[in-house]
């Protein structure tokens, strides 16, 4: 009671950055919540695991050693001990080091985290562009059979299985033509087939937003008054109808930066690009649990970050937001008993 009342009496900046604030804690602890149950709830040791990954058909078995190995983990205790000493080291920035390799988790996530985030940057370039692309050449197609034409295309993106685009990606682009390799992560060239196939479903999503704002934006008053004065297609397009639905993608591109950070394991997987979801399908398989849950908690707090920022550009952006923001710095008239509220 007492925190709630200092918040309420805090500025309005405050109670509009705060609760957001503490819905990304909330998000980061959750997450690490439910990988922790998840993975503990898989059957196996997940010592022995490891040791399988690590050390092949000679990985020991020796009970004393496997107990000893248990110990160095973290793994001895009961789960509620293991919940909470992971989660304060987490807490510290300490992801530990990886059973079935040996190396510290927090070299493996610097190595993987940049390649991942270059291929997740450059679809969403692709995706962003690509969509806003279609969307005004929907908006300027006359004939309704020729803008529906085109509104199916974009839907496509999220039809399509990324492993299948990226096999076909791989065979015409690397295999006949030989403009791309087909695998690795060295320099942009090898950047550029999985970002494309990622940007496929994301730029279907920013179509969806695109469009709706933009037909709605089009029929409004202010753009026919626009017309009326003359202004050029371009001119109404660019400055009025644009203006009006790119602020909505906003929302989208955070979840997207999240979606991308996460979700790129198939792709990573297809084009054998080492990278966040290459190794988190590996430490899955090889039921690492450092290594998964320290990357699990190093994009939920990038997926986290990225929507407080986006949440808090919407506010500064959106002047609804920021009228509603300024409404509440302003005093509240105070009427006296008896006296005329006029």
């Amino acid at each position: 009671m007492r925190s709630a009342g200092r918040l309420h009496r805090a500025g309005p900046l405050v109670r509009f950055v705060a609760p957001k604030v503490l819905q990304c804690l909330f998000v980061v602890w959750a997450t690490y919540t439910v990988t922790f149950l998840l993975i503990h709830a898989l059957p196996g040791d997940p010592v022995l695991a490891a040791l399988a990954v690590r050390a092949g058909d000679a990985a020991t078995t020796d009970p004393a050693v496997l107990d000893a190995l248990r110990a160095q983990y973290g793994l001895d205790g009961s789960l509620v001990h293991q919940y909470v000493a992971h989660f304060v080291a987490l807490f510290r920035g300490d992801l530990g080091v990886s059973m079935a390799t040996g190396y510290e988790v927090s070299d493996m996530v610097a190595r993987a985290l940049p390649r991942t985030a270059a291929v997740a940057v450059l679809a969403l370039v692709l995706g962003f562009v690509g969509a806003l692309g279609f969307t005004i050449a929907a908006y300027l197609a006359r004939p309704r059979w020729l803008r529906s034409a085109v509104s199916q295309i974009p839907p496509l993106g999220i039809a399509i299985p990324a492993f299948l685009t990226g096999v076909v990606l791989i065979s015409l682009l690397s295999f006949q033509l030989g403009w791309f390799p087909a695998s690795g992560a060295d320099g942009f060239a090898s950047t550029v087939m999985p970002a494309v196939t990622l940007s496929l479903p994301t730029g279907a999503i920013f179509y969806q937003v695109f469009s709706a704002a933009v037909f709605e934006a089009g029929d409004a008053g202010f753009v026919r008054t626009a017309q009326a004065k003359g202004l050029s297609q371009p001119v109404v397009i660019g400055r009025h109808i644009l203006r009006n639905a790119v602020l909505p993608s906003i929302t989208i591109i955070g979840l997207q930066i999240g979606y991308l950070a996460g979700g790129t394991a198939v792709v990573e997987t297809v084009f054998s690009r080492d990278g966040i979801g290459r190794i988190t399908v590996d430490a899955v398989l090889a039921r690492d649990i450092n290594v998964v849950t320290g990357v699990v908690m190093v994009v939920a707090a990038i997926y986290a970050v990225t929507t407080l920022v986006v949440d808090l550009l919407y506010g500064v952006l959106d002047p609804r937001i920021r009228t509603r923001v300024a409404a509440t710095r302003a005093p509240r008239p105070v009427v006296l008993e008896g006296a005329d509220p006029a």
